[in-house]
Protein backbone atom coordinates (compact mmCIF):
# COMPACT_ATOMS: atom_id res chain seq x y z
CA UNK A 1 0.00 0.00 0.00
CA UNK A 2 2.84 2.36 0.74
CA UNK A 3 4.42 1.87 -2.70
CA UNK A 4 1.23 2.27 -4.72
CA UNK A 5 0.08 5.20 -2.60
CA UNK A 6 3.38 6.99 -3.13
CA UNK A 7 3.35 6.27 -6.87
CA UNK A 8 -0.18 7.63 -7.20
CA UNK A 9 0.64 10.84 -5.33
CA UNK A 10 3.80 11.40 -7.40
CA UNK A 11 1.92 10.83 -10.68
CA UNK A 12 -0.87 13.14 -9.50
CA UNK A 13 1.61 15.90 -8.64
CA UNK A 14 3.22 15.49 -12.07
CA UNK A 15 -0.21 15.78 -13.72
CA UNK A 16 -1.00 18.95 -11.78
CA UNK A 17 2.38 20.46 -12.64
CA UNK A 18 1.90 19.59 -16.31
CA UNK A 19 -1.57 21.17 -16.34
CA UNK A 20 -0.13 24.39 -14.93
CA UNK A 21 2.83 24.28 -17.33
CA UNK A 22 0.42 23.94 -20.26
CA UNK A 23 -1.39 27.12 -19.34
CA UNK A 24 -3.99 26.35 -16.69
CA UNK A 25 -3.98 29.07 -14.03
CA UNK A 26 -2.31 27.76 -10.86
CA UNK A 27 -5.18 28.77 -8.56
CA UNK A 28 -7.83 27.17 -10.79
CA UNK A 29 -5.74 24.03 -11.26
CA UNK A 30 -5.18 23.73 -7.51
CA UNK A 31 -8.92 24.13 -6.84
CA UNK A 32 -9.78 21.43 -9.38
CA UNK A 33 -7.05 19.17 -7.99
CA UNK A 34 -8.38 19.63 -4.44
CA UNK A 35 -11.98 19.04 -5.56
CA UNK A 36 -11.03 15.78 -7.27
CA UNK A 37 -9.12 14.60 -4.22
CA UNK A 38 -11.86 15.50 -1.76
CA UNK A 39 -14.59 13.85 -3.84
CA UNK A 40 -12.67 10.60 -4.01
CA UNK A 41 -11.68 10.62 -0.33
CA UNK A 42 -15.29 11.22 0.72
CA UNK A 43 -16.46 8.40 -1.56
CA UNK A 44 -13.82 6.02 -0.22
CA UNK A 45 -14.36 6.91 3.43
CA UNK A 46 -18.14 6.63 3.21
CA UNK A 47 -18.09 3.37 1.25
CA UNK A 48 -18.42 -0.05 2.83
CA UNK A 49 -15.34 -1.48 1.13
CA UNK A 50 -13.05 -0.16 3.88
CA UNK A 51 -15.10 -1.88 6.56
CA UNK A 52 -14.97 -5.14 4.61
CA UNK A 53 -11.17 -4.97 4.47
CA UNK A 54 -10.94 -4.72 8.26
CA UNK A 55 -13.37 -7.62 8.65
CA UNK A 56 -11.15 -9.75 6.39
CA UNK A 57 -8.08 -8.75 8.39
CA UNK A 58 -9.78 -9.75 11.63
CA UNK A 59 -10.32 -13.22 10.14
CA UNK A 60 -6.70 -13.64 9.01
CA UNK A 61 -5.53 -17.24 9.19
CA UNK A 62 -2.15 -18.23 10.61
CA UNK A 63 0.30 -19.15 7.87
CA UNK A 64 1.62 -22.66 8.40
CA UNK A 65 4.67 -22.48 6.16
CA UNK A 66 7.26 -20.00 4.95
CA UNK A 67 5.53 -17.48 2.67
CA UNK A 68 6.41 -17.35 -1.01
CA UNK A 69 6.41 -13.59 -1.59
CA UNK A 70 6.01 -12.03 -5.03
CA UNK A 71 8.57 -9.44 -6.15
CA UNK A 72 7.59 -5.88 -5.21
CA UNK A 73 7.49 -4.78 -8.85
CA UNK A 74 4.83 -7.43 -9.56
CA UNK A 75 2.82 -6.41 -6.50
CA UNK A 76 3.07 -2.77 -7.59
CA UNK A 77 2.01 -3.60 -11.16
CA UNK A 78 -0.96 -5.61 -9.87
CA UNK A 79 -2.02 -2.72 -7.62
CA UNK A 80 -1.60 -0.15 -10.42
CA UNK A 81 -3.86 -1.97 -12.87
CA UNK A 82 -6.39 -0.71 -13.89
CA UNK A 83 -7.04 2.39 -11.72
CA UNK A 84 -3.62 4.03 -11.57
CA UNK A 85 -2.63 3.17 -15.13
CA UNK A 86 -6.03 4.13 -16.50
CA UNK A 87 -6.16 7.47 -14.70
CA UNK A 88 -2.60 8.28 -15.72
CA UNK A 89 -3.45 7.61 -19.38
CA UNK A 90 -6.58 9.78 -19.07
CA UNK A 91 -4.51 12.57 -17.48
CA UNK A 92 -2.00 12.40 -20.34
CA UNK A 93 -4.77 12.51 -22.97
CA UNK A 94 -6.59 15.35 -21.21
CA UNK A 95 -3.39 17.42 -21.11
CA UNK A 96 -3.66 17.65 -24.89
CA UNK A 97 -7.37 18.50 -24.78
CA UNK A 98 -8.10 20.46 -21.58
CA UNK A 99 -5.55 21.17 -18.88
CA UNK A 100 -8.36 21.83 -16.39
CA UNK A 101 -9.63 18.28 -16.82
CA UNK A 102 -6.08 17.00 -16.29
CA UNK A 103 -5.93 18.91 -12.99
CA UNK A 104 -9.24 17.39 -11.84
CA UNK A 105 -8.19 13.86 -12.83
CA UNK A 106 -4.85 14.40 -11.09
CA UNK A 107 -6.75 15.29 -7.93
CA UNK A 108 -8.76 12.08 -8.23
CA UNK A 109 -5.52 10.11 -8.53
CA UNK A 110 -4.10 11.98 -5.54
CA UNK A 111 -7.21 11.11 -3.53
CA UNK A 112 -6.81 7.43 -4.33
CA UNK A 113 -3.13 7.68 -3.41
CA UNK A 114 -3.91 9.48 -0.18
CA UNK A 115 -6.42 6.80 0.76
CA UNK A 116 -3.82 4.10 0.08
CA UNK A 117 -1.24 5.91 2.22
CA UNK A 118 -3.79 6.35 5.02
CA UNK A 119 -4.66 2.67 4.89
CA UNK A 120 -0.95 1.74 4.88
CA UNK A 121 -0.45 3.76 8.08
CA UNK A 122 -3.46 2.13 9.74
CA UNK A 123 -2.33 -1.33 8.67
CA UNK A 124 1.18 -0.73 10.01
CA UNK A 125 -0.27 0.30 13.39
CA UNK A 126 -2.57 -2.74 13.39
CA UNK A 127 0.37 -5.05 12.62
CA UNK A 128 2.49 -3.48 15.38
CA UNK A 129 -0.33 -3.90 17.89
CA UNK A 130 -0.76 -7.58 17.01
CA UNK A 131 2.96 -8.28 16.64
CA UNK A 132 2.29 -9.83 13.25
CA UNK A 133 2.57 -9.14 9.56
CA UNK A 134 -0.40 -9.45 7.22
CA UNK A 135 -0.01 -11.20 3.88
CA UNK A 136 -2.70 -11.70 1.25
CA UNK A 137 -3.07 -13.88 -1.81
CA UNK A 138 -3.36 -11.94 -5.08
CA UNK A 139 -6.82 -10.90 -6.20
CA UNK A 140 -9.84 -9.54 -4.42
CA UNK A 141 -10.99 -12.92 -3.16
CA UNK A 142 -7.54 -14.03 -1.97
CA UNK A 143 -7.10 -15.39 1.51
CA UNK A 144 -5.50 -13.26 4.21
CA UNK A 145 -2.78 -14.63 6.46
CA UNK A 146 -1.11 -13.47 9.64
CA UNK A 147 2.59 -14.17 10.17
CA UNK A 148 4.23 -13.55 13.55
CA UNK A 149 7.07 -11.00 13.47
Amino acid sequence: MLLIGTLRVVLAAAGLAAAIALGERARAAAALFAAGGVIVLVAIMSGRRGRLVWQRLAQAEPLGSEPNLEPRRLVLARAAYPSTIGLTVLIAISLALAAALAALLSGILAGIGGAALGFAAQLAAWERQRGARVLAEPGRGGRVFEVPR
